[in-house]
């Protein structure tokens, strides 16, 4: 079923998807890779206040490339998803301590990822392959970076309108599709191999 929702999200926007839902996205979403993940978490540890605020909302994990604009600001000429896996290590932490509501990038992510977002009720969007394109038109306003100084990890916030087409592929129930592929694909090489020996 394809969704159109806005941001902020709430718990029931997200327990009201389904594995396999095309979501387009409209509303500030902040971009963020694993260092500023892990960065955040620190913040949180140490009790400093984060320069943006994730609750409710969602993050994407993307590489951007802004120019810079006339009146000190920046430009999005091109962004595009990253792989989400290696942001395992800090993300079922980063849920839990922000109350993100979605995670946006490609690949999907790890069973305790999967299982943060069904305690606090967040899903996994993936983006398609080949649409980056698209998704850099959706952007209608690159508002504030931070963290500079992580070079290409700093973060930005950005306005879109209709970011999509995402895929609901890690649910807030527990479900994820790239669990289920990857049970077939193993099910398969077991048949494989009984038939080979």
């Amino acid at each position: 079923m394809e969704k159109h929702l806005n941001l902020p999200l709430s718990e029931a926007d997200v327990k009201d998807l389904e594995l396999g839902d095309i979501v387009y996205l409209s509303g500030e979403i902040v971009q963020l890779l694993g260092p500023a993940h892990r960065r955040a978490n620190e913040y949180k540890k140490e009790g400093k206040e984060l320069p943006f605020d994730v609750k409710d909302m969602a993050l994407y994990h993307c590489y951007t490339c802004l120019s810079d604009t006339e009146d000190g600001g920046h430009h999005c000429e091109f962004l595009g998803a990253s792989t989400s896996a290696g942001v395992n290590p800090y993300e079922p932490e980063f849920i839990r301590n922000f109350g993100v509501r979605a995670v946006i990038g490609k690949g999907g992510m790890d069973q305790a990822t999967l299982d943060a977002m069904e305690e606090v009720g967040c899903v996994y969007l993936a983006q398609i392959g080949g649409c980056c394109q698209l998704c850099t038109q959706a952007v209608e306003e690159t508002t504030e970076t931070f963290w500079e100084d992580m070079a290409a990890n700093l973060g930005v916030k950005m306005i879109f309108k209709e970011l999509g087409p995402l895929v609901c592929s890690m649910d807030a129930k527990g479900n994820s599709l790239f669990a289920q592929v990857n049970e077939k694909v193993q099910a398969n090489k077991a048949r494989l191999m009984e038939q080979i020996g």
